[in-house]
């Protein structure tokens, strides 16, 4: 929208909408655009929310999911979850695999759950193990209904983090439990 067409639905001046469109360009939630016209001459400058702007709005996207899944038949869903966390996989073992340590390595993991909107966070412990910490479960409602993509993300952690490792979940929200939290450690030979 133009600063005249924000002015006009908001009932304030123009330099009243430029100076709220400031603020909001300075936190990256709008940006400016060119407005689509009919007429002769340069379009007029317009004003549109950014991508994170537009993230402020309510997402429905386990709605989506939910209906899709239970579209399919139970191995059919089942095919179509694991299909996703081996993608998952291949893409957390290629930036782990850049990592010197296991401490690293849970970093990184931490880094992308937390992209991922898992509100992660990693600890060391005195042991030698790892504590990844997931504060937040961005698919609650999926694995309410479809409680198997619980352990699809145990398997991903265990496969991204490769066979010399150990990832056991300590702290699960599903059961409960405030956070889903895994202790992350060396695996030692039997």
């Amino acid at each position: 929208m133009t600063v005249t067409e924000l002015a006009r639905d908001m009932a304030i001046s123009g330099m009243g909408v430029r100076r709220h469109l400031a603020a909001l360009a300075a936190e990256g939630l709008v940006e400016q655009s060119e407005c689509p016209h009919a007429g002769a001459g340069r379009p007029p400058a317009g004003w549109r929310l950014s991508t994170s702007g537009r993230e402020l709005f309510p997402r429905r996207y386990d709605s989506l999911l939910l209906d899709l899944l239970d579209e399919l038949s139970p191995d059919e869903a089942a095919g179509a979850l694991a299909r996703r966390n081996d993608t998952q996989v291949a893409q957390y073992q290629a930036v782990v695999a850049t990592c010197d340590s296991l401490g690293d390595q849970v970093a990184e993991v931490a880094r992308l759950r937390d992209q991922a909107g898992y509100q992660a966070e990693w600890a060391p412990e005195d042991d030698g193990s790892y504590v990844l910490t997931e504060n937040n479960c961005a698919i609650h409602r999926v694995a309410e209904h479809h409680p198997a993509v619980c352990e699809l993300e145990l398997s991903l952690l265990r496969r991204a983090l490769g066979p010399e490792v150990e990832v056991s979940r300590v702290s699960h929200a599903m059961a409960g439990d405030a956070v889903c939290s895994y202790c992350v450690r060396p695996r030692h030979g039997d």
